[in-house]
């Protein structure tokens, strides 16, 4: 004759062996994409570009050690890299969460009864009153026989690589944006360096016409000219103070400090050749690999899938086996004496029949959930291809603009020099003084924003790849964010728990 367990635990087996033969739900294979949706090529065939690899710190192809330093500072400090960061450990943690449903679930047990019978309850010659201790182990464990449990680690894991991919999307944003921000206030600079050099050049020509002025070699008209062109030139710099002061106040920002103490470090003279070193953009079908945004909507996708699984789950019966072993005894003093062993182990088995029309509503909006990720998954590959192309088409249009403009401001530098000698000698007249002097100032202040335009293109071809992040995969790297440093003061700080 077989024993309770064994006709309790024989059965079991059977379930045991069918544990991870089935998982209800969709199984989930990633989009495929024909090639047909990729160009062979990125942008113009170009002497400029070339199907390298891509440049991890692509930054340092500008050759500037101030930028190579501002991002690492970013990268180490920034809030918005920070909070991603949280993020995936959050994802992380849900993950080992999700993992404990393989588990048994239960610990010690310790009670304490007193009951109080009436007397019609009350076998003769005995108390009514009537207690009894009991200390034991209590466990229950969910059979996977669905896969529940397995589709929602599934999903888990999922989310958790999404998670991944957009903390490496803001590492990669950040190091653009701040790239894109220095540029923008060294573009900044540089037109001020533009001003003060005409604006010495207006006040040399004013004095000149003052003095011919008083030799009646030319009239007060000439002179009022003068002294606006000279006025012109200096309301222009206000605006550009403003303007760099803002742009290094977004500095700080992205690295995580306050504008009032945020000091630049020391950058090298700019320099005013046109240099276009060749950049390696690899290829397109590459951009796969490398866009963190790609990434993060295809882990999506795959967690929505896994989730009309945990949902589907819900059709069919719950199984879970329920046991305890321990002591019960009518006094403290007696447990774990002999005969006060107590124990069991049992299938428990529920399947809410009555709630079918719920669990198909909630299979329904999984289902939804899933073709709106795999729409998102769509266009986000999409706007990836359009956007490097926009990339391309801004960095060959900028390249050719910046050696146009280096042409049309030799040509105004020459023509205003030429115009002030011959007034200088008694020739011509000072309206086309005014006119080279005002075009010449016009030309340079476009020469240094086309170069500017240049490097943000170069810029945007990077950030456009999604290159970058990988940087953050070396040793000896800190791209912890803002979640590894202390700034500002937060009150009471939330302490790290293991």
């Amino acid at each position: 004759m077989r024993s309770p367990y064994q006709a309790v635990l024989l059965p079991l087996s059977a379930l045991f062996l069918l544990v991870g033969c089935a998982s209800v739900g969709p199984d989930y294979s990633a989009p495929a994409l024909s090639s047909s949706q990729f160009p062979a090529s990125f942008g113009e065939p170009s002497a400029t570009l070339s199907s390298g690899a891509v440049e991890v710190q692509w930054w340092r192809a500008f050759d500037e050690p101030a930028l190579t330093t501002l991002i690492q500072r970013a990268l180490a400090a920034n809030h918005d890299i920070g909070i991603a960061a949280v993020r995936l450990d959050e994802a992380k943690a849900v993950l080992r969460e999700s993992r404990q449903g393989f588990l048994p679930r239960g610990g010690p047990a310790l009670g304490y009864e007193h009951a109080r019978r009436s007397e019609v309850e009350t076998p003769s010659g005995q108390s009514r009153h009537a207690e009894s201790y009991r200390g034991a182990l209590d466990a229950s464990w969910e059979i996977d026989l669905f896969g529940r449990v397995r589709r929602s680690v599934e999903a888990a894991t999922a989310q958790a690589g999404s998670r991944e991919a957009l903390l490496r999307g803001v590492q990669a944003g950040v190091a653009a944006e701040v790239a894109a921000t220095w540029f923008e206030m060294r573009g900044l600079e540089a037109e001020l360096a533009v001003v003060a050099d005409i604006s010495q050049s207006q006040r040399e020509s004013l004095n000149m016409v003052t003095r011919m002025v008083g030799a009646d070699s030319a009239t007060e008209f000439d002179r009022l000219r003068a002294e606006a062109l000279l006025r012109g030139v200096e309301a222009t710099a206000p605006e550009l103070e403003r303007r760099r002061a803002a742009a290094t106040n977004a500095l700080a920002i992205l690295l995580g400090e306050t504008p009032q103490t945020f000091r630049l470090p020391a950058a090298k003279p700019e320099d005013e050749r046109l240099a276009v070193r060749a950049l390696a953009v690899g290829d397109p079908a590459g951009l796969l690999l490398r866009r963190s945004d790609i990434a993060a909507a295809e882990r999506a996708l795959a967690a929505a899938t896994a989730r009309i699984g945990v949902e589907t789950a819900g059709l069919y019966p719950e199984i879970q086996v329920q046991g305890s072993i321990g002591f019960v005894a009518g006094s403290l003093d007696a447990l774990g004496e002999a005969g006060t062993q107590s124990s069991f182990i049992g299938p428990a088995i529920r399947w809410n029949l009555l709630d079918f029309g719920r669990v198909r509503a909630r299979i329904a909006v999984s289902e939804s959930r899933t073709q709106e990720a795999l729409i998102v998954y769509d266009q986000t590959v999409l706007r990836a291809l359009q956007e490097t192309d926009n990339a391309f088409r801004s960095n060959s249009a900028a390249g050719s603009t910046l050696q146009l403009r280096l042409l049309e401001s030799a040509a105004n530098r020459e023509a205003s020099r030429l115009a002030r000698l011959q007034f200088a000698e008694g020739e011509g007249v000072y309206l086309d003084v005014l006119e080279a002097e005002r075009s010449d100032f016009a030309s340079r202040r476009a020469l240094t924003v086309a170069r500017t335009h240049q490097r943000l293109a170069v810029v945007s071809i990077y950030k456009a790849l999604g290159g970058g992040w990988e940087i953050c995969e070396q040793a000896g790297q800190d791209c912890s964010g803002a979640k590894g440093v202390a700034s500002l003061d937060r009150g009471k700080q939330i302490t790290h728990r293991p």
